[in-house]
């Protein structure tokens, strides 16, 4: 993680986590921590079935996240 986020230098990291999957969902915990510990980058995750029922809450996630970068 910190050699992406130091060859990317990223404003934020974003998690994208399968909503069945609650193996991605209990380390997504975990990577929001390290992010904020030790890099403090603004952190979002995201649970979705990747359906188009969700995206229009994804984007005003995404784009509240940038906003506040």
């Amino acid at each position: 993680m910190t050699r992406l986020i130091d060859k990317f230098k990223p404003d934020a990291v974003i998690d994208v986590v399968l909503q069945a999957c609650h193996s991605y969902n209990i380390e997504s915990h975990k990577v929001g921590e390290y992010v904020a510990k030790n890099h403090s980058l603004p952190f979002l995750k995201i649970v979705t079935d990747f359906s188009q029922s969700d995206v229009g809450q994804i984007r005003t996630r995404v784009e509240a996240l940038l906003e506040s970068c």
